[in-house]
């Protein structure tokens, strides 16, 4: 990563820390920054890594997977993923981990399918159960999951339940 990109980044962050409706005005920043001489490739490189970081998370999945179920791990989601998730829904999450009832690695899938799946700030409950049960494969774990999470209570079906 180039000395140009750097900057960039830092430029974003600023205007990120200062505006907060700065996806509205994307295009407006682009054309300022190439007005200020900097390469279309550092801008889109830079854009790519502030927003669109997930590829970051998906070399770092693998790290968090191999560790063990003794550490803590604290998750802070980022200001985009704060847009796709509802203050509940980043609750049930962090409710999750902290219970070890999702490891880093599935958690991080998990967030990374709702970012993907959905508008900003529209996944309800119910949505998000469903993405547990296509990351998780484990039913047992989901029936720990659903009798351990309030909001989860009623998810798991009737026929999950007597599973061998």
């Amino acid at each position: 990563m180039n000395e140009d990109v750097m900057e960039i980044i830092g430029l974003l962050i600023r205007m990120m820390l200062k505006d907060e409706n700065h996806f509205i005005k994307e295009e407006e920043i682009i054309q300022n920054l190439l007005e200020e001489g900097y390469d279309i490739q550092d801008i889109d490189e830079a854009f790519e890594l502030i927003y669109h970081g997930t590829e970051i998370i998906d070399e770092e999945k693998n790290k968090l997977d191999k560790s063990n179920g003794n550490s803590f791990y604290n998750r802070v989601f980022s200001h985009s993923e704060r847009m796709y998730l509802s203050f509940e829904l980043q609750g049930l999450i962090k409710r999750m981990l902290f219970l070890n009832l999702l490891t880093p690695g599935e958690s991080e899938e998990i967030i990374i399918r709702v970012i993907q799946d959905s508008y900003p700030g529209y996944l309800t409950t119910g949505q998000l159960w469903d993405i547990l049960e296509e990351v998780i494969e484990d039913q047992g774990k989901l029936q720990i999951i659903s009798s351990e999470i309030i909001e989860f209570r009623n998810m798991v079906t009737d026929d999950s339940k007597y599973i061998n």
